[in-house]
């Protein structure tokens, strides 16, 4: 060991040699005692997971506790507590059945102390709670998978059905950790149709296999030309920048030559709505808005917003007798600062908002667009085209 002193500053810096050709990473004491035994063991049970109470031995050099457990595959956990607490955590047990846990305590010599025994049984694990709640629904175009996991664990729920020569496939893995959901796969005609769902969790613990024969609901997308322009009483007239409501659904997203609609600037603190005729009264399935290609999360396009929808118009401009379909949030995948791109948010700001609307929900033929925020902070919005989905 070397000690330098610094004249002048009253500072001394202790340097430590390592000697050639030791391992930096081992541990810094060496003796070769080991540390005492973890007592007084409380164990609490959670869902696939366990939580373990001690106290800890009354020793110096202690640096950590480790516990260590076999689930029924035999694959080996092994978790880690430092001496700054007396619990630990242990998760990724597949189901409810004692499991024998064993702890060490270990100084900082990586000297394990003699091993101390707790037989352990879990709550419920979050792949059987999501798979109890499991439900399988027709859809549009295929089917609608909903769950519950109440602990927010990660999972993974795969979706198997036949593949072009029949044989059973991973159609779809949908990733969640969130408390309650569901999604859809779509692409299937309506015919019967044979589906195979389970969970697994980042453990290796999967459910059993929930089997379905379902027939998805026709799908198909609105016919454009039979879009019409309404006007009510509190709509903005979208014919500013050379902009019209019918340029909504003309097929063009250019952002040139007037090709979209465009709200107006004034006033810029009042929700700005427009309506239009679907033409037909329809069954909705989803939609999707995009905004002009020199818009994309930026200035006055969409990024929260509404969508109403009624069978019968009330010329007033009233929402008496309408239904919000869907409130939707534009998401910018990068999340970076306004005017910043990058190139998934160039592809998803291209592909635009595209959700899925309830299957709940009643029959409707006028629709309402009404927007609540922008990019730029404002209720202003500019519209480049709009397309609906559904069955009549």
């Amino acid at each position: 060991m070397k000690y330098l002193k610094f004249a002048g500053i009253g500072i001394m810096v202790i340097v430590i040699a390592t000697q050639c050709g030791s391992d930096p990473k081992g541990p810094i004491e060496k003796d070769t005692v080991p540390p005492g035994q973890i007592s007084n063991v409380i164990v609490s049970a959670l869902s696939g997971a366990v939580k373990i109470s001690y106290t800890l031995p009354s020793d110096p050099d202690l640096l950590y506790v480790v516990a260590e457990y076999t689930n029924k595959m035999g694959r080996k956990f092994e978790f880690k507590s430092s001496y700054y607490t007396n619990s630990l955590i242990m998760n990724g047990f597949g189901d409810v059945s004692p499991y024998d846990v064993t702890m060490y305590a270990v100084d900082r010599s990586g000297n394990r102390s003699a091993s101390v025994t707790k037989s352990v049984t879990p709550n419920t694990p979050p792949v059987l709670v999501a798979y109890s709640s499991l439900e399988l629904v027709a859809d549009f175009g295929g089917i609608r998978v909903s769950f519950e996991n109440p602990s927010k664990a990660d999972l993974s729920i795969v979706v198997r059905t036949p593949d072009l020569e029949g044989k059973m496939a991973i159609a779809t893995t949908y990733y969640t950790a969130s408390e309650k959901g569901y999604f859809v796969m779509r692409g299937y005609a309506p015919k019967s149709r044979k589906f195979e769902v389970y969970i697994a969790d980042r453990w290796g613990n999967t459910s059993d296999v929930r089997l379905a024969e379902i027939t998805p609901i026709l799908e198909v997308q609105l016919d454009k030309a039979k879009f019409k322009e309404v006007f009510l009483p509190g709509d903005s007239p979208g014919t500013t920048y050379g902009g019209a409501l019918r340029k909504m659904w003309d097929g063009s997203t250019t952002p040139g030559g007037g090709r979209y609609y465009h709200s107006g600037n004034a006033p810029s603190t009042v929700p700005k709505m427009l309506t239009f005729d679907l033409g037909v009264e329809a069954k909705l399935s989803r939609f999707a808005l995009q905004a002009p290609s020199n818009d994309i999360f930026n200035d006055v396009a969409l990024k929260k917003y509404e969508i109403w929808g009624t069978i019968t118009l009330d010329p007033s401009g009233s929402f008496d007798g309408w239904t919000k379909l869907l409130d939707v949030t534009s998401v910018k995948p990068s999340g970076l600062p306004r005017g910043q791109l990058t190139a998934e948010d160039r592809e998803a700001g291209k592909r635009g908002d595209e959700r899925g609307f309830s299957i709940n929900l009643p029959r409707v033929r006028f629709i309402r667009i009404r927007c609540l925020e922008n990019w730029s902070g404002s209720t202003n919005m500019v519209i480049s085209e709009v397309t609906f989905w559904g069955t009549e």
